[in-house]
């Protein structure tokens, strides 16, 4: 189902590259395909971090760091780190610490409760349902990955992160479906057409540049009838409107099934740093 992120082409695999004919080669890490439209570039500002990801996950011999090294170049400039955004706890599935005592603890300590029982992960994890083929945008550590590979028979993770990537296809990995994984740009999606039956996109869209080219792009992948399940604490996009997701999300041609407000999501750092947002969540259906 992968395709050339430029021209849409078919892709051929090799040893450490999968090769479009028309436009040329990508790095293929650890079996994960980095389809972004500038490969070479991708390499050169993450070159230290996919060396770093590869050798945490057992895969930087010497041929696959001289291929990564063959598609970085020569150019010294500035690295750039992966902007991985996980809290420990997100990482393990470890249960969180409740808060310090104190007078702050019994409000907190009753919205947590809240979040457990009716927050967005409760929301998305009720929506997904058994699927041929899903696709999982922004993996992250892979919270999500685990449940969506317990439902559906095909799984596709996937993130800018390559280290999110690695992580995320080894926890989805103990459940039973296939689980595959790819480096790919959200607003350029590397897929055939029409070939998802789900695509879940947890706290991303409000990441993106162009969150107008995501929902195209995943409206034309998403077979007749598929669902893009999006939850973001900024529904908003940045323009101060909370209808902006669901109107771009018309304009694109999905038909809006559900919307959810002000669902609770904590993210716990510690005992003593909570982040709370609330949380806009939108099942979508492509025509």
């Amino acid at each position: 189902m992968l395709r050339c992120p430029r021209c849409g082409g078919a892709l051929e695999a090799a040893r450490f590259l999968v090769r479009c004919h028309a436009c040329g080669p990508y790095p293929l890490l650890g079996d994960v395909p980095v389809l972004v439209t500038d490969p070479f570039g991708y390499c050169a500002k993450y070159r230290d971090s996919i060396l770093a990801a590869m050798a945490e996950h057992g895969v930087a011999d010497r041929e696959a760091v001289a291929a990564v090294e063959a598609f970085a170049g020569d150019e010294r400039g500035t690295r750039e780190s992966f902007g991985d955004d996980w809290t420990k706890y997100e990482a393990t599935g470890d249960d969180a610490p409740a808060p310090v005592k104190g007078p702050g603890a019994p409000p907190l300590t009753k919205l947590m409760q809240v979040a457990r029982a009716d927050g967005p992960a409760q929301w998305l994890d009720g929506k997904i349902r058994k699927a041929t083929l899903a696709l999982e945008i922004g993996c992250g550590a892979g919270a999500r990955s685990e449940v969506l590979a317990a439902r559906v028979e095909r799984l596709l993770v996937s993130d800018l992160s390559l280290r999110a990537v690695f992580r995320a296809r080894a926890r989805a990995s103990r459940q039973s479906a296939e689980v595959m994984g790819v480096v790919l740009d959200a607003e350029v999606l590397p897929l055939k057409r029409r070939c998802l039956d789900l695509l879940c996109a947890e706290h991303v869209v409000d990441l993106l540049d162009e969150p107008a080219a995501f929902l195209e792009q995943a409206r034309g992948a998403l077979a007749k009838g598929g669902r893009l399940l999006v939850t973001t604490p900024d529904p908003s996009l940045g323009a101060g409107f909370d209808d902006t997701l669901e109107r771009l999300a018309t304009e694109a041609k999905f038909t809006v099934v559900e919307r959810r407000d002000g669902l609770p999501w904590l993210r716990v750092n510690s005992s003593r740093f909570v982040e709370v947002y609330l949380v806009q969540a939108l099942e979508l259906k492509a025509g």
